[in-house]
């Protein structure tokens, strides 16, 4: 009877270190402009999506991703009109989170994309629902698969400390 309350320390101990904590549900919408519609979606515009999901499942979230969009144009208001089903859908699935990754291109030379002038982040809380951070990333020098790789990474990790806000 003497280990009765030892064991049930140590069992409350175990439970308590063994049970992850919860992520916050995540839903990433990468939308690429200025190319023309009705292409195979752009190698760099996947690298930005599967990475920022990979940062976010890594960091314990639960994450998912809407299928990337392509727009002529960038609108003009804090999300785009387009998507807004895509956001409704999210919301109505119980994500906390809304990421927004809007690559814009400058059209093709000769017949070939070019890696995006200036790439936007943003970050939207869904309860409320409200903008919570938005970052850019100009265009800056060419960089080697790896060094892109790293780069979009670092831009992920930016994002996380507002998770909390």
């Amino acid at each position: 009877m003497g280990f009765v309350k030892p064991l049930s320390v140590i069992l409350f101990l175990h439970s308590y270190f063994t049970f992850p904590l919860s992520g916050a549900t995540i839903t990433f919408l990468v939308i690429e402009t200025g190319l023309p519609q009705d292409r195979p979606v752009l190698e760099f515009s996947r690298l930005w999506e599967s990475s920022l999901m990979d940062v976010f499942f890594d960091a314990g979230h639960i994450v998912s991703n809407a299928p990337i969009m392509q727009l002529q144009v960038k609108s003009a208001g804090e999300f785009p009109d387009e998507a807004q089903g895509e956001l409704k859908e999210a919301i109505a699935g119980g994500a906390d989170f809304f990421i927004l990754a809007l690559l814009e291109y400058q059209g093709m030379i000769e017949g070939a994309p070019q890696r995006p002038q200036t790439i936007s982040l943003k970050l939207f809380s869904t309860k409320p629902y409200r903008c919570v951070v938005e970052q850019q990333y100009p265009k800056t020098r060419s960089l080697s698969p790896a060094e892109e790789l790293l780069e979009v990474k670092k831009a992920a990790r930016t994002l996380l400390v507002h998770l909390g806000r």
